[in-house]
Parts: structure tokens; C-alpha cells; sequence
């Protein structure tokens, strides 16, 4: 296997680094696919035309980032008494 490391520094880069395989290797073992890190790409170069596999990276946001969307959901819709909603539907 040739290892390949791609030396594109842009923050939503979805590869951080490459392996080659053969099309055999993949169906002889195909648990080099499930093995795979975030990040991460296989290319199988057998053929005309190369079959790129990848797990894209996580990107997690901060919980500053999810409580400011949370908040702004709800800001278009009139207030509600969420009791009386539930006494609506159990009566």
C-alpha cells in the first residue's frame, strides 16, 4: 500500500490522508474500508477509473454555536402555554 498525504491547508478539507489499494486487496479485505478514521480516503486505482472511498471528518460544534440555533428556531413562533397543550390532548 502506497501512503499518500494530501498538503491542501484549508479548514474544511475533507481528506487528510490517502492509501492505495487493488481492487483485490478490497475483497479480500474488506474490513480495511470499515477501519477507516475520520478524515481518511482509500483510492482503488485498478481499472479506468479510480473508486474513492472516504469517512468525511466530524466537525463538532461548540455549545455556544448549538444554544445560539436552538434559540433561533423558535423566534418566528407565538408563545404557548405547553400545559394547556397537554391537558388539551388527555381531555
Amino acid at each position: 500500500m502506497d501512503l499518500q498525504r494530501l498538503t491542501v491547508p484549508s479548514k474544511d478539507d475533507i481528506c487528510v490522508s490517502m492509501k492505495q489499494i487493488s481492487k483485490r486487496e478490497l475483497v479480500r479485505k474488506p474490513s480495511l474500508v470499515s477501519h477507516l478514521k475520520p478524515g481518511e480516503s482509500l483510492v482503488v486505482a485498478d481499472g479506468k477509473l479510480p473508486l474513492l472511498i472516504s469517512r468525511p471528518k466530524i466537525n463538532k460544534a461548540p455549545a455556544a454555536g448549538i444554544d445560539a440555533e436552538l434559540q433561533g428556531l423558535g423566534k418566528d413562533q407565538p408563545e404557548m402555554n405547553c400545559q394547556e397543550v397537554l391537558d388539551d390532548l388527555r381531555g
